[in-house]
């Protein structure tokens, strides 16, 4: 009987899926960084005008 669901451990590319998808995550969060820094950086000076 063949099971209709499996965790794909015998195929030999699942590291390599896991692998990329862990850097994607990564990459992700930097650039999430990246850009919230930046936001911060551009706003700090608009309230000191006054």
């Amino acid at each position: 009987m063949v099971a209709p669901l499996h965790a794909g451990l015998e195929h030999p590319s699942t590291l390599w899926l896991l692998g990329v998808g862990l850097l994607t995550f990564v990459a992700g969060l930097l650039v999430n960084l990246y850009r919230s820094s930046r936001a911060d950086a551009s706003t700090d000076g608009v309230g000191e005008e006054q």
